[in-house]
């Protein structure tokens, strides 16, 4: 990002915009340094940050958008002093977009904006969230920060039946943020920024897939982490296939004990075919382990899985199937990645700590889904069929779902499309992602999809970015100097820290699927270079 390329005609005018800055806090404020104009002409130079925070007002913003207020959070851990300016876009009585744009210290902007994505069904503002600052990464804190809550507040799936509110969440919440803050931005500073790009993960990895596909002028760059792109086919195929076996019958749940158990005989199983133990199954496609060695013989216990149970294994690793074509012409779900089961997604996402009250994400999220897709606040997974309502899951994913495999206009635009994936995740299936790439590779051909998307993987780290596996990775600077530089992420690594969260470990190399880090069998297993990105 160090080109200083400006698309104006992207950005769009800026003729017809007014901000006024309070008379007092400019003059008397800061020692009379003048006035900045109503279009952002002169860069706001020796003034504090709260000064200029307290004092920004902003009006005439697109698409309707009000200014509620401006608030100065203070720095604190690795995030920088930044003024936050809030507001609204009220699109219909059932849908209201809450945004927000965070912006540091004049001297410190880099000059780009970095939009971030929520995860789960949204309904929060994600930069207003530790977790979320924390997953972006320090690298971003010279970038104006945008984000919203996409048109809604509240964590359900009920807000869905309105089509506004869909559309909203679906893509245009936060292309309407995106404008709304490059406006904000470009006044505060005096200048517009020279790039935008986008983060997200989950559901906010979608939701920056759907931009490039309905918005590509939006962003020069994408960072998509294991993105949520066929909601309605993990939903449509899950529910009556997977989640349903989970919770039939107590003897197919899992508890984290015998989630713990498998684990551990997986690792054992598979952990050396990447040809180093280190407890991570880095060689998925050779690990085939189904652990009919556990079955108990005897009284059901935590040292042994029954038959139930152990078939909730296998269909977790087994493609699934139910005649529901969805957007693009895509059907049926595919299998989760190995290794998962060692990263906490199994209890998290697949099974929950409770058969009597599953809480698992995964139970939840279709759960959501289906109660939209029946019209029925008391639909079950436990007795869903999707084939009885297909025209109602066409509706959804054909204004959520990412599976639109022309990306050209995107390409051509000079984007670039960065896309992680942790292999053992157990919410969102890396399979999924992959049989998407192909319908884009197909579409625009091998050359040039490679000279703009990269998609990169960490075995054995789960969608939380949990797990044994290599979790600390700079995606904010990976992209940067791609899209600046031309610097194709072919040899980016992850890193392990030590519980103090400083002390670096060992690293590996980010390979590109369906690739492994194979180790070369000589060279000092602590360093990304003693490891060759293998296929086989």
């Amino acid at each position: 990002m160090k080109k200083t390329k400006q698309d104006s005609g992207r950005l769009g005018t800026l003729s017809g915009l007014v901000v006024s800055w309070a008379a007092a806090g400019i003059v008397s404020g800061c020692g009379g340094d003048g006035a900045v104009s109503p279009q952002g002409e002169a860069p706001p130079v020796g003034r504090s940050l709260s000064a200029l925070c307290e004092a920004f007002v902003a009006s005439d913003l697109p698409h309707g958008a009000k200014q509620i207020k401006t608030e100065l959070r203070a720095a604190q851990g690795t995030l920088p002093e930044v003024c936050i300016v809030r507001g609204q876009i009220v699109s219909s009585p059932a849908s209201t977009i809450n945004w927000a744009v965070e912006l540091p210290a004049p001297e410190t902007w880099n000059g780009k904006t970095i939009t971030v994505g929520g995860g789960g069904f949204d309904g929060f503002i994600p930069t207003d969230d530790p977790g979320y600052q924390e997953m972006v990464g320090t690298s971003a804190n010279p970038y104006v920060k945008i984000s919203s809550d996409s048109g809604h507040q509240t964590p359900g799936f009920e807000w869905a039946v309105d089509d506004v509110a869909l559309q909203n969440h679906a893509y245009d919440a936060n292309h309407f943020a995106l404008e709304v803050g490059t406006r904000i931005a470009t006044i505060f500073y005096g200048k517009a920024p020279t790039r935008r790009y986008s983060f997200g993960h989950s559901n906010g990895g979608r939701a920056g897939l759907v931009a490039a596909q309905r918005y590509p002028k939006d962003y020069d760059g994408v960072i998509a982490l294991a993105p949520a792109i066929a909601q309605e086919g993990f939903a449509a195929n899950n529910a009556p296939l997977l989640f349903r076996h989970f919770f039939e019958k107590r003897e197919n749940w899992m508890s984290p004990a015998k989630i713990a158990l498998f684990a551990e005989a997986e690792t054992k199983a598979c952990d050396g075919l990447d040809g180093l133990e280190d407890g991570i199954i880095g060689n998925v496609d050779a690990c085939s382990y189904i652990p009919t060695d556990l079955l108990c013989e005897g009284e059901d216990n935590d040292s042994c899985l029954t038959e139930g149970q152990i078939e909730s294994i296998r269909r977790i690793y087994t493609d699934r199937s139910v005649p529901v074509a969805l957007a693009d012409g895509a059907v049926g779900y595919p299998r989760y990645g190995r290794g998962g089961a060692a990263t906490g997604d199994w209890t998290g996402y697949m099974f929950g700590r409770s058969f009597d009250e599953p809480g698992g994400f995964n139970y939840f999220a279709a759960t959501e889904i289906i109660k939209v897709v029946e019209n029925n606040p008391a639909a079950s997974i436990l007795t869903h069929d999707p084939v009885g309502f297909v025209p109602q899951y066409q509706r959804l994913s054909s204004q959520i779902d990412a599976t639109n495999p022309d990306l050209s206009a995107f390409a051509d635009n000079g984007g670039k499309m960065l896309i992680w994936y942790g292999v053992g995740d157990g919410c969102v299936s890396i399979y999924r992602l992959a049989r998407y790439l192909e319908t884009v590779e197909a579409r625009l051909g091998a050359t040039k999809m490679r000279s703009f998307v990269r998609h990169l993987t960490s075995p054995s780290v789960g969608h939380n970015l949990a797990g044994p596996g290599a979790m600390h990775i700079d995606f904010v600077g990976i992209l940067d100097a791609w899209v600046e530089n031309g610097a194709a992420p072919d040899r980016a690594t992850g890193t392990r820290f030590a519980e103090d969260g400083k002390t670096p470990e060992w690293s590996r190399p980010l390979c590109e699927y369906p690739k492994f880090p194979r180790y070369d069998g000589k060279g000092d297993p602590s360093k990304a270079e003693s490891f060759a990105c293998s296929a086989t």
